[in-house]
């Protein structure tokens, strides 16, 4: 009898501890909900960008430059981008650069490194005397790197060159061109770009045209960016020779993104 009241006991005091162990070990709820995370990044994202410089002194210049950039991107298998670039500069009301430039292309890719792609490409300078270069483009190209916050690829294409320079008659040849470029961001507030180009006639290979880029963009705001570039410019072949083969420029603007 003695040892039957131990066991029941016993038993009662298992009983009515087991389940406040229980309770005692079971974690807490958090005090507030976890944060969503971050939306995924709209399909179609653009920016604007204008820059402008004024000086005086032995001589007045004055500067100006616009440039326009949209990407639709609907995280298929294709990109459409498009870009547009104008640049002007004075020297005591005279003109001394006058150039505009735009392209499109639809990238498609193929795999997680080789895309395929078609570009149409325009360019004028007044001052290498080039009304319109007109360069619609085919071809592929691969990611050497591709990573979050690194990217470096190259790419060919074939296609056509068709020219008009002032004073002479058009011209129309097939073309080839190699490019690379890359993308560095630095930081979520820094983003370093470089881009270059070479497009070759194959009517006379040494007619053609070299093209060199290189940018830092630093954020002001979450839609702002003070951007400044050093652009390149060759044509090797310019009409007359008497023209200056290569154009530079270093431009700062104000990027606005939408």
């Amino acid at each position: 009898m003695r040892l039957q009241r131990i066991l029941r006991t016993s038993l009662l005091v298992l009983t009515t501890a087991v389940p406040a162990l229980a309770q005692e070990v079971t974690p807490s709820k958090p005090l507030c909900p976890c944060p969503e995370p971050a939306p995924p990044p709209p399909p179609l994202q653009g920016s604007l960008s204008a820059g402008l410089s004024i000086t005086s002194g032995n001589t007045d210049t004055s500067a100006f430059n616009l440039a326009f950039n949209l990407v639709y991107d609907p995280k298929t298998h294709g990109v459409f981008k498009a870009d547009a670039f104008y640049l002007r500069s004075t020297t005591d009301g005279e003109a001394t650069t006058d150039k505009a430039a735009a392209s499109l292309r639809y990238e498609y890719a193929l795999t997680e490194q080789f895309y395929a792609f078609a570009q149409a490409g325009y360019q004028r300078d007044r001052f290498k005397n080039v009304v319109y270069l007109f360069t619609p483009m085919v071809g592929g190209g691969y990611y050497i790197v591709k990573q979050k916050n690194l990217e470096l690829s190259a790419d060919a294409s074939v296609g056509g060159a068709f020219e008009k320079d002032s004073g002479y008659d058009a011209t129309n040849s097939a073309a080839f061109s190699l490019a690379q470029g890359i993308l560095w961001r630095i930081s979520p507030l820094a983003t370093f770009t470089e881009k270059a180009s070479g497009l070759w006639k194959t009517s006379d290979v040494s007619d053609s045209f070299y093209h060199f880029e290189m940018s830092l963009a630093a954020s002001l705001t979450k839609k702002s960016q003070l951007k400044i570039t050093y652009l390149v410019d060759v044509k090797n072949k310019p009409n007359p020779d008497t023209l200056k083969k290569t154009d530079t420029a270093l431009i700062a603007a104000f990027v606005y993104k939408f």
